[in-house]
């Protein structure tokens, strides 16, 4: 169970489409954070990618791709490993098709997206998915910054979370949780954190213009941490250092941390059985094994098994669970808001 950890942060807007930060403004503020890596994903545009952007800039890491949405503006989807940019004519399985066969990593933005009714903040509709179950769909974003600042943000509070942007955030939703539970039952769905980030900018009382998360506020709230074979800093070859990064995500090697709760580092949660030990996203096989858990502080500790609680306890800094054949996720928390939630581990059943 030898792995390296890398931490980042996944969909980012810059000045090639919507965002207000030039892609070097945007890579030293992941340096300044202290980040390995970022994934930039402009609007239907690859331009960052054929400007020379993707690759190592010192001990950062960046992949570029994009976001995807059919000609309804909906069904918004994360392209990573492409060298160019899908006819624009493309519907949404078209596209989601077309990432797949060509090899690319595909990430279905903020599926499950939503407003409070004649409260939201006008001319910032929801983008949900209509549908998930498409067989293409093999990675979600199960906690989008931007999103849920824009679910919890009214016209009455909107100040007060424009001044305090990471104040409000509490967790992933339970609708959203519960179906990623039910669909990994039957085939793997990767869960990873975003920040959405675009910097926008947005006069507050009529006075003065302030970015709605700059890209360092939102650098240091959601991130992906991903399980690697080897050190990334170690793999100076660009391509290379691309693949370990996608394939870890497609894997589901990753766990999902907000920042506003603690530094997740130094985090473990792994199944063992009598013969092997895996990592997040890997089956062991058994009849009975061991969950392991290591926090690098104490936390309110949930393991969910099949889409059920099974364990609820405040948790110093270590435990240990038996366990037997499901699928195991856990959910940690302080302050009573989210920290971590972590991607499946399978212990599959072997007959005598």
């Amino acid at each position: 169970m030898n792995y390296t950890e890398a931490i980042g942060c996944i969909h980012i807007h810059s000045i090639y489409s919507d965002g207000s930060g030039t892609v070097p403004e945007i890579i030293a503020a992941g340096q300044a954070c202290g980040l390995d890596y970022l994934l930039l994903s402009d609007h239907m545009t690859l331009a960052a990618r054929r400007e020379g952007y993707c690759g190592w800039h010192g001990k950062l890491f960046m992949s570029v791709g994009y976001e995807i949405n059919d000609q309804e503006d909906q069904h918004h989807y994360l392209a990573f490993g492409l060298d160019e940019e899908l006819p624009l004519h493309y519907s949404h399985l078209e596209y989601l098709q077309a990432v797949k066969e060509k090899g690319g990593l595909g990430i279905a933005a903020h599926p499950f997206e939503k407003r409070v009714q004649n409260q939201s903040l006008p001319g910032f509709p929801a983008i949900p998915w209509g549908r998930l179950d498409y067989p293409e769909i093999e990675v979600i974003e199960i906690w989008n910054m931007m999103s849920h600042w824009l679910e919890k943000t009214t016209v009455r509070n909107k100040y007060w979370n424009i001044v305090h942007p990471r104040s409000f955030s509490t967790e992933p939703a339970a609708e959203l949780l519960a179906w990623w539970d039910e669909i990994n039952q039957h085939h793997k769905v990767t869960g990873v954190g975003s920040v959405d980030v675009h910097a926008t900018k947005v006069k507050v009382c009529g006075l003065y213009s302030k970015a709605i998360f700059d890209y360092k506020i939102m650098f240091k709230s959601i991130r992906t941490h991903l399980l690697l074979p080897r050190r990334l800093s170690e793999v100076r070859d660009p391509d290379e250092a691309e693949r370990m990064l996608l394939t870890a995500i497609r894997s589901g090697n990753a766990f999902v941390a907000n920042y506003r709760r603690g530094d997740a580092s130094g985090f473990h949660y792994w199944i063992e059985t009598d013969s092997e030990s895996i990592i997040l996203g890997e089956t062991a096989r058994g009849n009975s094994g061991w969950l392991r858990v290591d926090l690098p502080a104490s936390a309110q500790c949930q393991v969910i098994k099949d889409g059920q609680v099974i364990f609820s306890q405040m948790v110093p800094k270590h435990f240990d669970l038996k366990i037997t054949p499901g699928i195991y996720r856990l959910e940690a928390r302080r302050q009573e808001r989210g920290w971590i939630f972590t991607n499946h581990l399978r212990l599959k059943g072997v007959s005598n």
